[in-house]
């Protein structure tokens, strides 16, 4: 049951970070960017852990009964199944709501940024949810039976990017509360303006992928998932990894980073290249469907880590751009941090790419000693600015 793995996650992976926004709003609840944010968060929390629960036990009473042929109790699940969709969508639509919210708490002018988009997307809901009232939102997920390894990864992309995306938005509001003490800000910044519409489209894709809209022409169908979903997903891994780019760059200050992101560009482009242009006789990777999704499931973010990561490297652009003075030190560590985000984003895509064309190997090996390598070295700066300099890291996470 495919809406009880959407509310999990969301229970966990979204509604945690979102939670982490009322720490630096602890001293913040006057504000009415606050008092929305407190609103929306408590809702989406409501749409997500009651559904949830319900969905739990749906699935175990479909378990018990899945033999019985009573019409009456098919009927009863089918609207059951409907309301669970519902949910689903408002829990979407209060999510988005909330991370708008957060946002606006830094800067209020962050809502009518988010407003065209938010626009959009809820214009496609309402088409989508018309769609499955006129065809059965189940009929509709069954069509996509075929699809369900592409959905499967897309889902888990998009819910690591919006996890990841939250828990930067609050960070970057922990920095930014601390030296402005709740007051708001006049400016856009642009890696808080890529961090939220990551965010957004991220929740978006959760939420297709969980329930993909009940079109009736196969071709549509494929269009949708083999074109829609890949480059929305790839759309939210471009903003987010821009997110840290403009991050990484303000705090660093050298043009390092371009070079660092430049270097990445071109090694990817010329993997693809290479493993697209000439497949081998000999398979290396896994030929069906599951074997492709494990194949992703290796370039996904580990544990919430990438999120840790991501959440700092926000948090210290924040406090740098509020005055806060950085060691070089620390300034080495958001580098590595950075470096690690940018080649976990480009292994995502190039090895789901590259994985039918026979040298996945190759791309799963290379990419992923280099984000070892790298990652080794982020925990051993952060190790030695906490032995050395560890006035810097208390005053980036103090919450005001």
């Amino acid at each position: 049951m495919h809406l009880a793995q959407y509310f999990k996650k969301s229970a966990s992976g979204i509604i945690v970070p979102v939670l982490f926004g009322f720490l630096p709003l602890s001293s913040c609840n006057g504000t009415k960017a606050a008092i929305a944010f407190s609103v929306f968060a408590v809702l989406s929390l409501l749409f997500t852990v009651v559904p949830l629960l319900f969905a739990g036990k749906m699935q175990r009473q479909l378990g018990d009964s899945s033999n019985s042929s009573d019409k009456d109790e098919l009927n009863k699940n089918k609207r059951r199944i409907e309301m669970l969709c519902y949910a689903a969508y408002a829990s979407n639509v209060f999510l988005m709501c909330t991370a708008v919210c957060l946002a606006a708490v830094v800067n209020k002018k962050y809502s009518a940024l988010a407003s065209p988009i938010l626009l959009i997307f809820f214009v496609l809901f309402v088409t989508f949810i018309r769609l499955g009232r006129q065809n059965e939102f189940a009929w509709g997920a069954l069509q996509y039976e075929s699809h369900q390894p592409d959905l499967k990864f897309f889902f888990d992309l998009s819910s690591e990017v919006a996890q990841s995306a939250l828990t930067g938005l609050s960070g970057s509001l922990l920095g930014t509360m601390k030296n402005a003490r709740c007051l708001q800000g006049d400016s856009f910044r642009t890696a808080e303006g890529f961090v939220l519409y990551a965010v957004i489209v991220g929740l978006f894709l959760m939420l297709v992928c969980t329930l993909p809209p009940a079109f009736e022409f196969i071709t549509i169908r494929e269009k949708f998932v083999g074109r829609f979903l890949k480059w929305t997903a790839y759309f939210s891994l471009g903003l987010i990894s821009l997110a840290g780019l403009f991050a990484a760059a303000t705090v660093v200050q050298t043009y390092v980073v371009f070079a660092a992101a430049l270097i990445v560009a071109v090694g990817a482009f010329w993997f693809y290249m290479v493993h697209h242009g000439k497949p081998s006789d000999a398979p290396l990777c896994w030929p069906d469907a599951s074997g492709r999704h494990a194949a992703g499931e290796r370039s996904l973010m580990w544990l919430g880590i990438h999120s840790v990561m991501f959440g700092t490297l926000m948090a210290s652009y924040s406090a740098f751009l509020g005055g806060q003075q950085l060691s070089g030190l620390y300034k080495a560590g958001v580098f590595f941090i950075f470096a690690v985000l940018l080649t976990n984003f480009s292994r995502m895509v190039l090895v789901r790419e590259v994985q039918d064309k026979g040298n996945e190997a190759w791309v799963v090996h290379v990419s992923g000693i280099a984000m070892v390598v790298l990652m080794l070295l982020a925990v051993l700066l952060l190790i030695l600015l906490v032995m050395l300099q560890p006035d810097q890291l208390r005053s980036t996470f103090r919450v005001p």
